[in-house]
């Protein structure tokens, strides 16, 4: 790839992380992970070559964001890449201090995206997508028209899907406590259509939540996904979230818990995903969740955690997935 290729997709790609022009050439990094993961510009394979220069030169900042739209807006594969690529973590002064870790991690983001479904479950991951040189952002845009040998087939009439199942709706008592939570800064969702399942997010939310806003949130039924990241929750605060059973994705990224707070989670069955980066948990605190058997995600950038204490955990949940 030519150095020219490689600034125009280091300028566009930075965006991601809502850099602009000027920060994009601290941030190289990005930009050649990506290269190096997906793009093949010196294939033999023409659609290889023309996926290449869909990106570098065509979509540009537009594999995350939405085209036409203010650069805060992000797409779906965008938004997922934001959950796990922090622009303050990827300061020139660490980029250019560990190089290697700097790489590690940004690669262990694709690779988490990329086994992320694009929309709903009948919907192909991300990294299926850009397997078949297609945009991961789902605009619709493929990287390599049909060949020109292979006419499109004719179009059908489809044959019309039930309309999903409307989801049941809150209780006069759950939508009080909703009430309470967006009053403290948090947004409380429902997973989709057709399921109640609550998903409750206080990170776009500023850090006012602590820890008594937590024991509202345990009396809402079904929440099974907490983003507490960058709030002012500490163990305690954990102790209330040790009642919600059917959580299955927990954020504590940049928090001020302990190996003291993990132990609240250790009955938590159901959990598959914790994110713990920039926390103080040690190997201690690993030791308490070697008893979550469905735990498949865990992200330990940025603590005491060693080799040795994943090592350990890895002993007692072999199928975890452990991004350090």
């Amino acid at each position: 790839m030519s150095s020219r290729r490689a600034v125009l997709f280091a300028v566009g790609f930075a965006i991601v992380l809502g850099t602009g022009p000027r920060a994009a050439m601290a941030l190289p990094p990005f930009s050649k992970q990506f290269q190096e993961t997906y793009l093949k510009p010196d294939s033999e394979d023409e659609k290889d070559k023309e996926y290449a220069t869909l990106i570098i030169k065509k979509v540009k900042c537009d594999v995350c964001h939405v085209k036409g739209k203010p650069k805060k807006m992000r797409n779906a594969y965008g938004m997922q890449l934001s959950e796990l690529l922090d622009k303050n973590n990827f300061k020139t002064a660490r980029v250019k201090a560990e190089p290697d870790k700097v790489k590690e991690e940004i690669a262990a983001a694709f690779e988490a995206v990329a086994a992320k479904k694009s929309g709903d479950e009948k919907s192909p991951t991300f990294g299926e997508l850009i397997a078949q040189r297609q945009l991961p952002g789902g605009d619709g845009t493929a990287a390599a028209a049909a060949p020109a040998d292979k006419p499109e087939p004719a179009p059908t009439t489809p044959t019309p899907e039930p309309a999903p199942a409307e989801a049941s709706k809150p209780s006069p008592e759950a939508e009080a406590v909703i009430a309470e939570v967006r009053k403290i800064g948090g947004s409380v969702m429902q997973l989709a259509q057709n399921d109640d399942s609550l998903v409750v997010d206080f990170h776009l939310g500023g850090t006012a939540v602590g820890d008594d806003g937590l024991a509202q949130v345990k009396t809402l039924p079904k929440v099974v996904q907490l983003d507490l990241k960058d709030t002012q929750i500490t163990d305690a605060g954990l102790a209330h979230v040790a009642e919600i059973g059917t959580l299955n994705k927990l954020h504590l990224e940049k928090t001020k818990i302990t190996d003291a707070g993990l132990e609240h989670l250790k009955g938590l069955e159901n959990l598959e995903y914790l994110n713990i980066y920039g926390t103080a948990v040690t190997d201690a605190g690993l030791a308490h969740l070697a008893g979550l058997k469905n735990l498949k995600k865990l992200y330990v950038w940025q603590t005491q955690v060693t080799d040795e204490g994943i090592a350990k955990l890895k002993e007692a949940l072999p199928e975890v997935t452990v991004v350090k």
